[in-house]
């Protein structure tokens, strides 16, 4: 069973961020380690919201894991709510004395926009992280925002995967490794809260079940289709995945 270090928001009602991620990389056998980095009281669309300091926790818990010996296969840096989190977290990566995988979603905005209450601040935050990830995962809009250097940054061994994207007029999943690969998905007219979330979760199951990245990806599309049509005939209009009713329709 391999361990998983989820850096992310916990959000106390939704289904998204951690709390989806987690059961899912559960079901595909990896032992999870969440780590909210903001505690919010429910999803933005609902309109007011309650949030928590929960920098002193994550600094305490990273050093407390370190004094146990717990070693990560894989970290996933989500959501970052401020530079002090930003730099605990890097200087517990740079000090690491192994090499687990580290996966970034800069999370931050989606259709064009970043998320409300976000500002130039997070951008910054998120591009400074970029230097210690293994791969990054931001959708169409936030890979905009971070001005990427596609060439530099892959020239250096590191991966970037951009979703929500399109290729030739038809929805892709961008995949740069020193090339352009597009794999490209049956894209349905359902918009559902988490679903970002839903492909970082996959994605990382399948990365440590050893897919290729490549293959992993599809995979991963695959399995969110077909979840998001069951919930959808299951709810229509629901505006969040009950995740767990679908677990089994993973890699099925």
């Amino acid at each position: 069973m391999k361990n998983v270090l989820i850096l992310n928001d916990f959000v106390s009602k939704g289904k998204i961020a951690g709390r989806l991620m987690a059961p899912v990389l559960s079901y595909m056998d990896c032992e999870v380690f969440l780590l909210p980095t903001a505690m919010i009281a429910n999803n933005f669309s609902l309109g007011g919201n309650a949030f928590f300091n929960i920098d002193p926790f994550i600094k305490d818990s990273l050093a407390n894991w370190e004094n146990l010996g717990i070693k990560f296969d894989l970290i996933f840096i989500g959501y970052i709510e401020n530079a002090s989190q930003k730099e605990m977290i890097k200087d517990f990566i740079k000090n690491l004395d192994y090499k687990p995988i580290i996966v970034f979603d800069p999370i931050m905005g989606d259709d064009g926009a970043l998320y409300p209450g976000l500002d130039e601040t997070k951008v910054a935050n998120y591009k400074d992280l970029v230097d210690v990830s293994d791969i990054i995962i931001p959708n169409q809009t936030e890979a905009k925002f971070l001005d990427l250097d596609i060439d530099g940054i892959t020239k250096n061994g590191k991966k970037i995967i951009i979703t929500s994207a399109d290729k030739d007029g038809k929805p892709a999943v961008l995949y740069y490794d020193g090339k352009e690969n597009a794999i490209f998905y049956d894209k349905k007219d359902i918009k559902v809260g988490g679903s970002g979330d839903l492909f970082d979760g996959l994605f990382i199951g399948y990365l440590l079940k050893d897919f290729d990245i490549p293959k992993a990806i599809e995979k991963t599309c695959q399995d969110i289709i077909k979840i998001m049509v069951a919930n959808e005939k299951k709810n229509p209009g629901a505006i969040e995945i009950n995740i767990e009713k679908y677990l089994t329709l993973i890699g099925a």
